[in-house]
C-alpha cells in the first residue's frame, strides 16, 4: 500500500475542496491511500514518510501561502530524503493567475521531486470541472506512486 500525502492550506475552504477531490482520486486507486493534512499541522516527517505528495495553496499576492513556504523552508535540510517522490500541485484564488501554482512547482523542482502532471488552477469557487481535474490528478499521482514502489531498489 502506498501513502499519498495531500498537504494544503485553506482559509475559505476553496483549496480544501480541491484537496478533498485529490483524496477521492487517490483512494479510487487500488493499493493507494491518502493522508490529508493542513500544512500548519504537518511535520517534515509526514513529508519524508509518504510515497508521493500533492501540494495545495491559495494564491496570495501571486505566490503560495506563507505557511506553505515556511513548511518548505523547514524541510530544506531533508531535501535528499524526499528527492524523486512523485508530486503534483493545485491552487485556488480569486483571479485566473497561475502564479501560486508556478511557485509550488518551483519548489517541486527545487526539492528534486518528480512532477507527474500539470497542476490545477481554480478560480473562485471550485467548479465541477476543477474538482474532476483534481480527482484525476490524485489518480495519476497514486498510480505513479504505485509504479515507483514496484521498481526494485538497488
Amino acid at each position: 500500500m502506498v501513502e499519498v500525502l495531500v498537504l494544503y492550506y485553506s482559509r475559505t475552504g476553496r483549496t480544501e475542496a480541491l484537496a478533498k477531490a485529490i483524496v477521492e482520486g487517490v483512494e479510487s486507486v487500488e493499493g493507494a491511500s491518502a493522508k490529508v493534512k493542513r500544512v500548519d499541522y504537518a511535520t517534515v516527517n509526514d513529508f519524508i514518510s509518504c510515497d508521493a505528495v500533492a501540494f495545495g495553496s491559495p494564491n496570495y499576492f501571486s505566490y503560495m501561502a506563507g505557511v506553505m513556504k515556511d513548511f518548505f523552508d523547514k524541510a530544506l535540510s531533508m531535501r535528499e530524503r524526499v528527492a524523486g517522490k512523485p508530486s503534483v500541485a493545485f491552487t485556488s484564488g480569486g483571479g485566473s493567475s497561475n502564479s501560486a501554482l508556478l511557485s509550488l512547482e518551483r519548489m517541486i523542482s527545487s526539492f528534486r521531486l518528480e512532477k507527474v502532471a500539470d497542476g490545477v488552477v481554480s478560480q473562485g469557487e471550485p467548479s465541477e470541472e476543477n474538482l474532476r481535474a483534481c480527482k484525476k490528478l490524485g489518480e495519476t499521482l497514486a498510480k505513479r506512486a504505485l509504479e515507483r514502489a514496484e521498481v526494485p531498489k538497488d
